[in-house]
């Protein structure tokens, strides 16, 4: 599931038919750290921290200059019409795909939009996720340089929110996993992110496996706001116990403006995604997070 595409597309509607698709919104923001010193004399960089995560598409759109994070993993033949379907002016859901989560979380829904298109089986409560055709997250501006060049944001911000993971293991059927993005610190002196999601076993509420990546020291560039490196997944087994575990990429965006950046107000805000495992991996899995600083919409 760790695959790499790299060809940018045009900005899409992010939706799913007899696929799952996942929309949420966001508002936010953050930034701080060091370098050389930029051209107008503040203390700005003139370029950010390199994030290295080739596993997924990075690129700005160019309807709105969200920043986005794509992982296509629908390559069967086919799969292209498909999400053709959910790209046009007036998308429509063909059949046996469809929306998975549908701006569940309304008070994201200015700054940022989460996609997950996956094929589906059945209805209602015996409806199951077959596979996933695409991941995306569109996280909303981030700027965090003043008038005078100079960087707004310093030391630590924190974050909370969601998390849905999308597991196989030992090839056999996907199991979705839903948890939290229990915290994130985004630490701008040191130009690095601290991760911690989980989805723990619930069948009773639709998480039916148990997954977890904690991940320190993942390089931040403090002028856009990406983030991102090689993290590791692991997962208990719910009937024996045994734990596994695959390692792969996690690429994230943050969103904010001054307000935020300069603690004025907490409205900054964070997206991503993540995969791990590969053809010879018993566990493989790919996912997507969303979140806000812990006193967002105060």
């Amino acid at each position: 599931m760790c695959g790499v595409v790299v060809t940018p597309g045009p900005v899409l509607k992010l939706c799913a038919a007899g696929s799952l698709v996942l929309t949420l919104a966001a508002c936010g923001g953050g930034g701080g750290g060091g370098g050389t010193e930029s051209a107008s004399g503040g203390n700005a960089p003139e370029s950010g921290t390199e994030i290295d995560t080739p596993a997924f598409e990075t690129y700005s759109t160019d309807h709105n200059g969200y920043s986005r994070v794509r992982l296509q993993t629908g390559v069967a033949p086919g799969d292209a019409a498909i999400l053709a379907q959910f790209d046009d002016a007036d998308p429509a859901d063909p059949s046996g795909y469809r929306n998975l989560i549908a701006q569940t979380e309304a008070r994201y829904l200015d700054n940022m939009t989460i996609e997950v298109i996956a094929e589906v089986s059945g209805t209602g409560a015996d409806e199951k996720v077959e596979r996933i055709l695409r991941l995306t997250a569109d996280q909303a501006p981030f700027n965090n340089v003043d008038g005078k060049g100079n960087l707004i944001a310093s030391g630590q911000y924190y974050f909370r929110g969601g998390a849905e993971v999308y597991a196989s293991v030992d090839g056999g059927s996907l199991q979705r996993g839903i948890g939290d993005l229990e915290n994130m610190v985004v630490d701008f002196d040191s130009e690095t992110v601290t991760i911690d999601l989980r989805t723990p076993y619930d069948p009773g509420a639709g998480s039916e496996i148990e997954t977890a990546i904690q991940a320190s020291d993942l390089a931040l560039n403090v002028l856009t706001g990406a983030f991102g490196g090689t993290v590791e997944m692991t997962t208990r087994s719910a009937d024996t116990g045994e734990i596994l575990s695959s390692t792969g990429q996690l690429r994230g965006n943050l969103n904010g403006d001054e307000e935020g950046l300069s603690r004025l107000v907490e409205n900054m805000t964070t997206s991503g995604l993540f995969t791990v495992g590969g053809d010879s991996d018993r566990f493989q899995a790919d996912g997507v997070f969303w979140g806000s600083q812990l006193n967002y919409g105060d």
